[in-house]
This record gives structure tokens, sequence and C-alpha cells, in this order.
């Protein structure tokens, strides 16, 4: 520790030190001028006075010079440097970045508010030239304050910092406070990451990487690694036809982490706000169980339901919510030849009859032409080995270009018009035999295209055990699609987009005369897929996971995502919207030309209406927490500090490093403020000096009147 200052130059002042003792004795006597008419009888004497050599009041002279030593110390700003180059990384201004975790498991034991007051005491400590970061994160990360070092306005953001429904994710927050760190001019920094330390929300691969002269300082709010925890997983929400009406039968899934001893649960099932029914089970430590509910009627849009458990330390988890619509079939024609005794389209009708949810309305025509009237309401269109004539061809057209599916399969009988060639995917050759009678097999499917997706995993449908026998010959254009070959290389499967629609060729029958994928476990499932892609069905989604985002002005999306369509939603085109969070929030959504985005940030139920507008039944979207935050086991802090924390600081001789080492000079002396003591005492000094140098000058004026006397 040694006395420095900030501004030496001021020290010059200290020569004024001498400028009271140098008037005083260098100060000329007063001389009484008395005429003579001569001079000449005089005798000159030179006259000495002592008394004006002599310095009478050493303590006014050394008040006067004391203050003036003071006050050219206090413009010097001097300080105790107690810096060197070893400590550089351990004193001086520094850029903070507080990371605060609000994933909805900081609910437990209130581990937010603990997280709160730890970042209030890291803020409270800043130093006069330190700037502070405050970011929140779950499963993406935002900025609260950025690089600021007013308190208030830090004290303030950190008060509105409540749980999310959000999952643990360090990746974002980390890299956030790294660029923040890599953009200060600051060359210490400091990252406190407050956090109950989810196992699941930190996988290595991260890529984050602290500048020189940071450090990661985790905070872990919490206590044990696991709780008795009780979570609805899952609701199966399986629908069945009665007497023309959808009954839709409810089993949820619970299951219990933790616990010592064999519990009661009650479960209930709410439907539009109203409890239902409640279901206890006994549930022991580390078990799960299916609760199934008593079916019940859909016939109103919109019907919101939702799967809850009585509240415990981890609440977010304990409700699973949906929203159900009363399904509208999906309309499919099949068009075969009229000539011949056989149906080639026996296996594929009894395919698409066989649901439970009545999710196929078919129509069939045994005919070589396509009528307008046959295409109304219809969403897909199976051309099932027939010879169509050019006009029928030319209504397909439309059909598909207006959004419409269609799937050509070439038969025996099959057939396309020359002047319709452009809407197929290739060119369709003759028929050939395969592998002389013993079959091929299919030896390339495209898993990541919708129609195969469903069977890309294990035990999900094996298509290898089908054999095919004949097949055309297909060449397949520039812009087509393969979606299936054989094992010798050739076509099966081929797609074209055509307009907003699709059209799919098939080069084998959908019977069992030129294969036997008919008489396989796959084929069904297969039929199924086909005829939801044509008809641009997907699979309907009751709710979705926080984090994830709808656009609400694509009617489109809104019918692949699985929700209703945006007519029967009462989402008109060119109208705002206003979305009402589970929060009660209101999320403005005007129209505008394009997506109207919709985050879905909060588990529970958005709410989406014109504004000003009470419809009896508005359209309604279940959002569910992601249970991975569910899973509570923990990551060492110290292990992911070690993998992001920078080395230490060099003193390299760079800019950088030069501008901190001034900094914390400066930091230093703005932390003592010795400058302000010494102009206190300055003035202080000042002050007595007056006083006493008046006192004494009235005391000299009484004496010299008592001897004029």
């Amino acid at each position: 520790m040694s006395l420095a200052f900030l501004v030496p130059l001021f020290l010059i002042g200290f020569a004024g030190v001498v400028v009271p003792i140098a008037v005083h004795l260098t100060r000329k006597q007063r001389r009484n001028v008395v005429h003579f008419p001569s001079l000449m009888f005089l005798e000159k004497i030179p006259f000495q006075e002592r008394r004006r050599r002599r310095i009478q009041h050493w303590f006014l002279l050394s008040l006067r010079a004391l203050a003036l030593a003071f006050v050219a110390a206090a413009f010097s700003r001097p300080f105790l440097d107690q810096s060197s180059g070893a400590a550089l990384g351990s004193a001086g201004p520094r850029e903070i970045v507080v990371l605060l975790d609000r994933s909805y498991s900081m609910e437990i034991e209130g581990q937010i508010e603990q997280a709160r007051s730890q970042a209030e005491a890291i803020l409270s400590d800043l130093g006069p030239l330190d700037r502070a970061s405050l970011v929140t994160f779950a499963r993406g990360a935002e900025v609260v304050a950025r690089s600021t070092s007013d308190r208030a306005h830090l004290r303030a953001a950190l008060d509105t910092i409540t749980v999310s429904s959000g999952a643990t994710r360090f990746g974002p927050a980390l890299k956030v406070a790294q660029t923040i760190l890599e953009e200060s001019t600051l060359a210490r920094g400091e990252v406190y990451l407050l956090s109950d330390f989810q196992r699941n929300g930190w996988t290595g691969d991260e890529g984050v990487q602290l500048p020189p002269g940071s450090s990661l300082i985790p905070i872990e709010v919490g206590g044990e690694d696991t709780i008795d925890n009780l979570m609805v997983t899952d609701v199966s929400l399986p629908r069945q036809i009665v007497a023309g009406r959808e009954r839709i039968t409810p089993t949820a899934r619970v299951v219990r982490r933790g616990g010592e001893a064999t519990q009661t649960v009650s479960v209930s099932l709410e439907l539009d706000g109203q409890e239902i029914q409640t279901v206890d089970i006994e549930l022991a430590p580390n078990d799960a169980q299916s609760v199934s509910f008593q079916a019940f009627t859909l016939s109103r849009p919109h019907t919101t339901g939702t799967v809850r458990l009585d509240d415990e330390a981890l609440s977010a988890d304990n409700s699973h919510h949906f929203v159900l619509s009363p399904g509208s079939s999906l309309s499919v024609l099949i068009v075969d030849g009229a000539a011949g005794s056989t149906d080639p389209s026996l296996y594929l009708r009894g395919a698409l009859g066989i649901s439970d949810d009545g999710r196929f309305d078919v129509r069939s025509r045994r005919s070589s032409t396509v009528r307008p009237v046959d295409l109304e309401g219809a969403a897909a269109v199976f051309i099932n080995d027939v010879q169509l004539d050019g006009g029928s061809a030319e209504r397909i057209r439309t059909f598909a270009e207006e959004g419409g599916g269609v799937l050509v399969a070439l038969g025996q009988d099959s057939g396309w018009p020359a002047s319709a060639a452009d809407m197929l995917p290739g060119t369709p050759g003759p028929m050939q035999d395969r592998l002389q009678g013993r079959g091929g097999r299919l030896g390339y499917l495209d898993y990541e295209h919708p129609v195969f997706e469903v069977f890309s995993g294990p035990r999900s449908g094996d298509f290898t055990g089908a054999r095919f026998y004949r097949a055309r010959g297909f060449a397949p254009s520039d812009s087509a699609m393969v979606l299936a070959r054989f094992d010798d290389g050739s076509i099966a499967l081929a797609e074209l987009r055509l307009g907003r629609g699709r059209i799919l060729v098939w080069t084998t029958t959908l019977d069992s005369f030129w294969n036997d994928l008919a008489l396989q476990p796959v084929y069904l499932p297969f039929v199924h897929r086909l005829a939801e892609y044509l008809g641009g069905r997907a699979e309907a989604l009751p709710w979705f996971v926080a984090g994830q985002v709808v656009d609400v002005a694509n009617p489109e999306a809104l019918e692949t995502a699985g929700l209703v369509s945006s007519e029967a939603a009462g989402l008109v085109e060119g109208l705002d919207q206003v979305a009402l969070s589970p929060m009660g929030g209101n999320l403005a959504l005007p129209a505008v030309d394009g997506p109207r985005y919709l985050p879905l940030e909060e588990h529970g139920f958005y709410t989406v209406r014109q504004p000003g507008t009470d419809p009896d039944r508005p359209f309604v979207i279940a959002v569910n927490v992601d249970l991975e935050e569910s899973n509570l086991g923990r990551v060492e802090p110290d292990e992911l500090a070690l993998q992001i924390e920078a080395p230490a600081i060099v003193d390299d001789g760079s800019p950088r490093l030069t501008q901190a080492v001034e900094l914390q000079k400066e930091d230093q002396e703005r932390r003592q403020s010795l400058w302000r003591w010494l102009l206190g005492a300055a003035l202080a000094l000042f002050a007595l000096e007056t006083v006493i140098s008046n006192w004494v000058s009235r005391r000299a004026t009484g004496a010299a009147g008592v001897v004029a006397g």
C-alpha cells in the first residue's frame, strides 16, 4: 500500500506554502515623510527594524501554510494505492452480469425470492465505476437492464421478475453474458449465475467461453436435489362415434418422483372450468399409474379440459390442459375403372373405413370420368387404375391447384392423357415383372416425408415384408420428389407440387393383384397417412408446450397444427385480434399482411378474439409446461464454471489492460474520496485562521490605544 496521486501536476501548488512567509519577511516599512528646507545639517543613518523581520505569530503562519498545502493536495486527488500487477484481476472497476433463473422449478420453496435477495445484495455492492446488467432466463434469455450503474433502475427491474412457464437452459443466458463482457471496455468481468442448477439445462455443447479477465460465480438456491413431486405427464383422448356423436374417454398418466411412503392422490377432470369427476389413487414412491375417467360427449367447439392434481411444492406440472372440438371427417373420393368383375378399391375402401373416430368420409365412383360434382367438398382423390380422359384430367388439375391432393395408382388398366402429362411427377412406362415371380421389396423410404415419418421409429411399421411382383416403369421429372424406391432402384412413389396442392404417383396397385402390401399390417396406417397427407390433415394437437409459436393468421397452419379452421375460430382476415394470456395479459395481434405470430409463453389457456367482443365459444389454445424441468436432478455448479470460465488476465501491455489499470486507480480514488476530507480540513483551517487573526488584530489595536493615551 502506498500513497499515490491521480493528478500529481497539482502538487506544484505546495509552492504556495512559502507565500505567507515571503510576504511577511519582505514587507516594506511604512515611512512618514517630513519635509525639511535643507538636509545639509542631517546625518544619514540606515534604519533597521528588527521587529519587522521576526515572525511574531508562528501559529497563524502555520495555519495558513497548512491550509494551502491541504488545498494543493486535494486538487491532486490522493489515494492509498492497494493494487499491483498480481492483484489486477481482484480489484478495479467491474462489468457485472447477473443471470437469474426464472424457470418454473424456481417456485419450489420460494427459490425465486431467494434468488432476488441474492441479486439485490450483489447490486448493492456496486462500486462507483462498476457497471451491471440483469438478465433473466428460462428456455431463452431476456436482458432486463444492460451495462448501467443506476442502482435504482436495477432494483426496479429486479422487483418485476417472476417465475415463468419455461424450462431451464443455461446456454442462451451465458451467451448473452459473453457478448456483454466482450463489448465492455472494462478488463474485469464477473458473471453471477443464480439458479437451482437443473441438470437438463446444461449439455456441455453450448460453446460458451467467457473472455479473459472474467469469472463465473455460481450461486445455488434451493435445498435438496429431489423432492416428493407429483405430475400429470400425459392425457390420452381417444374418440369414438356413438349414434352419430363423438364420445371422448380421457385417460391421464400420473407420475410420482421421490417420497417415502404410499400417498393418496386425488385426480380431477374439469371441462369448461367445471369439475366433472374426481378419482383417488394410491401412489407409492417413484410410481406411476393411469387414471381413466368416464366418457363424455363432445358437442361444442373449443371445449377446454384440465386434468388436475392437488397443489404441492411444484405446482406447474400438477395440471395438464387440452382443447377439443368436434372433428370433421376428411372427404375422400375414390375413382376406379368400370370394366372388369374385380374391385381394385376393395382393400382401399376397407382400410379407410376402419376408424373409431370416423376420420374419413369415403365416396366411390366407378367410371373413367370425374365430374365437377364429384370433386365438390372432396379433400383427397384416389385415381385407382383408371384410363382417365382429358377433360377429367383438367378438372383434376384445377382441383390440385386449389389445394387438393391426388394419388394416381398405376395398375393394369391405368392410363393418363398426353395433354395433361405435365401434371404427373414423371412419365409412366410399360408394366414390368419383378424378379421372375419371386417379387421385389421396397428398398428406400423417405422417412423425413410426412407420409413415412410415423414409420421411422422402431416397431412403428415394417414395409420390408411386402413383396411386389409387378410395377409400372416410371421416369421421374426434374421437379419430382422421390419418396420410395424398390430394391432395384426403380420408382415406387413420387410426388409433384401443383399450385397449392400435390399429386402423387404409386407405380403399382393398391390391392393384392400386383403385390401383397394390402395383406400386411402396415397397409392400413400407410393408407391413412396417404389420405391425411393428400387432404392436408395433420394429427390433432389438443395442446402445445410453453415456448412454441402459433401463426393465427394462417388458416392452413392452424389446420395443420390440428386446430380448427380460422373461419370456425372466428379469426376473420383483415381484422385486428387480441389474445388473452393465462395470466391475464393482453397481446395485440394487428391485422397486417403476413403472419401474426402468437408466442405461447405461459401454461394455461390463450383466448383469441376480436377486440371489444365476447363470443360464446372463443378460439382457445391450451399450453402445458415442458416436463423436462420436473426432473429435479442438479448439475454441479463448479463443474459448469470450469467449462466456461476464462483464464486469468495477463499483463501483456495491451491498450485495454492499460486502460483498465487507469480505471482501477480512478476507482480506488473515488472509493476513498480523500480529497473531500482534505478540502474540508483546508476550509476549517481558513476559518480558524480568520477568527484568530481578527482576535490578534483587535488586541494589537487596543494595546496601541493604551500606549497612545
